[in-house]
């Protein structure tokens, strides 16, 4: 989706090395095929048949053509893959932000989001950017990436919240901070552990140090 609204001629490009490299293949196995019927089906001494002779050496030259052209699909597709791979990162971060909403749905059933309304959200993100240069520099694209990300994780935030309940508001932008962080690799999983838990998994075993009546209860210490 993101080549297609950046780059609509890598994505007909694409598109087209598809279906030729489809097409070339089909034909590559038919002339085999054939190849194999003519043999098959030939009578007499096979070196001496100048009619299967001609037609195997035109199944032949066909062949040689198509592996040609696939070789140059394989190109061709390999450049295509180059530039979608430009894009991975955004594509980590949708598919993040789509699974994080989808989560929504453990606090209230009725916080339901369809893919379509989450694809329209994002190609209208990409809109509001404007089109990028047609010869961008690798630092316009590295901000073109960082922009899109920016711009649909600002966009889907504020939409959703305005979904939610109010108090639900304050635990959605928690869950959206430790998904981000944790794409980033800068959440800290022991710490993303005990806010989650709360301590649940101390040893049970060392005693409360102000007694079972002091100041700290027991349920605080095992948490501390």
């Amino acid at each position: 989706m993101t080549i297609k609204n950046e780059d609509n001629k890598i994505y007909l490009k694409r598109i087209q090395c598809i279906e030729q490299k489809a097409n070339n293949e089909r034909l590559q196995a038919e002339l085999q095929e054939k190849i194999l019927n003519e043999i098959a089906n030939a009578t007499g001494n096979l070196l001496e048949n100048e009619e299967l002779y001609n037609t195997l050496d035109e199944s032949k030259q066909a062949c040689i053509s198509i592996e040609e052209e696939l070789a140059q699909m394989k190109k061709a597709l390999d450049l295509v893959e180059n530039r979608r791979n430009d894009y991975r990162p955004v594509a980590r971060r949708v598919s993040m932000l789509f699974f994080c909403i989808s989560d929504l749905a453990n606090v209230d059933p009725m916080y339901q989001y369809s893919l379509k309304w989450f694809s329209d959200l994002y190609e209208k993100s990409i809109e509001r950017l404007g089109k990028m240069p047609d010869k961008p520099t690798a630092e316009e694209k590295r901000n073109r990436i960082g922009d899109i990300i920016r711009c649909f994780t600002e966009l889907l935030y504020k939409n959703v919240c305005r979904s939610l309940f109010e108090k639900d508001k304050l635990l959605f932008s928690l869950l959206l901070c430790m998904k981000i962080m944790e794409e980033k690799g800068e959440l800290d999983k022991l710490e993303a552990r005990f806010l989650m838990t709360g301590g649940s998994w101390a040893d049970s075993k060392k005693p409360n140090p102000t007694g079972e009546n002091g100041w700290l209860s027991n349920k605080s210490w095992l948490q501390f």
